[in-house]
């Protein structure tokens, strides 16, 4: 039986898909405590026996936005390892361009960035299987990655220290906030200041990793 985030990747443009990406922005604009099911339905179009048709519940519905969200990253991340590694291990070159693609990926949608910094600052106690279920899985699979084909940069290192570093400055820098704007001079809607942005943060991680920079020719 197909789960119903496969009904909404093979029916892009259901209701179901709909109301979970209506979904995604209000809980990102409000919180899970904040956001109710009336809302979603209202800003989606449909009344709320739809709603609750489609998704169970609104802990089900912030359940699936979290799962969709971690499964798009971890589709990324693995779309930008190549396939014909073999023992080799990832260089500097690989490690920047999967740090380019999920950059860019949260900068094309800001409402992700905003829900995962939320449910992180804010410490949402409801639903509490969120971190335990879907983020941790996930993460194990990036640690993973990482272990497996860092060689020797990732040799004593704190994988998820690591990691949160990278996943908070890399979302945090990506929302426009007034002090950051303020800080950079510029948008992440501009084009210089997110080519700016994009370059200080793919280069970060491997210097975090200890990889030595490239030589200019």
């Amino acid at each position: 039986m197909r789960t119903a985030l496969e009904k909404v990747r093979d029916a892009p443009q259901s209701t179901k898909a709909r109301i979970l990406a209506t979904a995604e922005q209000v809980f990102a604009a409000r919180g899970f405590a904040g956001a109710s099911t009336r809302e979603i339905a209202s800003q989606a179009g449909v009344n709320i026996s739809s709603l609750h048709y489609h998704w169970e519940s609104k802990e089900t519905l912030y359940r699936a936005v979290f799962e969709g969200i971690y499964q798009r990253i971890l589709e990324l991340a693995r779309s930008t390892i190549p396939e014909d590694l073999g023992d080799r291990r990832i260089d500097r070159t690989a490690v920047e361009h999967s740090m380019e693609v999920l950059f860019d990926f949260f900068a094309d949608n800001p409402d992700v960035a905003k829900l995962l910094l939320r449910r992180y600052i804010e410490n949402e106690a409801e639903p509490a299987d969120i971190e335990s279920e879907v983020l941790v899985p996930a993460w194990k699979i990036f640690d993973g990655w990482i272990e497996e084909r860092g060689g020797k940069s990732v040799a004593g290192l704190d994988v998820p220290l690591f990691m949160l570093t990278m996943y908070i400055v890399s979302m945090s820098l990506v929302l426009d906030s007034r002090q950051a704007t303020m800080l950079i001079d510029g948008r992440i809607d501009d084009a210089a200041t997110r080519d700016r942005v994009r370059r200080f943060v793919t280069g970060l991680a491997p210097t975090l990793l200890g990889m030595r920079a490239r030589r200019s020719t």
